[in-house]
């Protein structure tokens, strides 16, 4: 398995803190336990660019990475975190609706995190929303798919596709499994479009 040059570049806990923006920028974005720190790590073929918290809902900032000098994977708050205050929901919403704007920023596309095992609720709906209003690019991504048997995952991924009404199928991942990373990559590449010569 390949691993890329990854790097943390910096992370901005507010809106006032937002980098200027360098390069393109792909993002991640799910539930608080959706798997996204997993997921950074699988991608890049690093075990520790992203920390894997115990508590979900502790990274309560936009965190950049640094991938292959080419572009910039962003892990966005997660959200849905039940132990979070009104206040502190509202300064993530407010954070993520910055970064959002499609005219302050290089973001080329979302990857949306869901836990295969579970319908989307209305967070959930309200994140795609979100994304169709700006007119931002987005994937569906179905993490642990392990948890399910082979069998049951079509039919499942099937499901979710109809109940998001995703107009590309959601992409299948799992680490253990070591199922997804070449699609994801594929979108990625398709997103960022061709690499500039040296």
């Amino acid at each position: 398995m390949r691993t890329y040059r990854a790097h943390f570049v910096t992370m901005a806990p507010h809106v006032g803190v937002l980098p200027e923006p360098t390069l393109q920028e792909i993002a991640m974005v799910g539930r608080s336990n959706s798997g996204k720190s997993t997921l950074i790590n699988f991608v890049v073929g690093q075990r520790h660019l992203a920390r894997v918290s115990q508590r979900p809902g502790k990274t309560r900032a936009i965190v950049f990475f640094d991938v292959e000098e080419r572009f910039h994977l962003v892990d966005l708050p997660g959200y849905g975190f039940a132990k979070t205050s009104q206040k502190e929901q509202g300064q993530w919403e407010r954070l993520l609706l910055a970064y959002l704007d499609p005219q302050a920023r290089p973001l080329v596309g979302v990857l949306v995190l869901f836990d295969m095992r579970r319908d989307p609720d209305e967070l959930d709906m309200a994140m795609v929303e979100m994304l169709r209003s700006a007119g931002i690019a987005w994937r569906a991504v179905w993490t642990k798919a392990d948890k399910l048997k082979p069998s049951q995952r079509k039919n499942r991924a099937i499901k979710l596709d109809k109940l998001l009404g995703t107009e590309e199928p959601g992409l299948m991942v799992s680490s253990k499994a070591k199922l997804g990373r070449d699609a994801i990559w594929s979108w990625v590449d398709e997103r960022l479009g061709p690499e500039a010569p040296a």
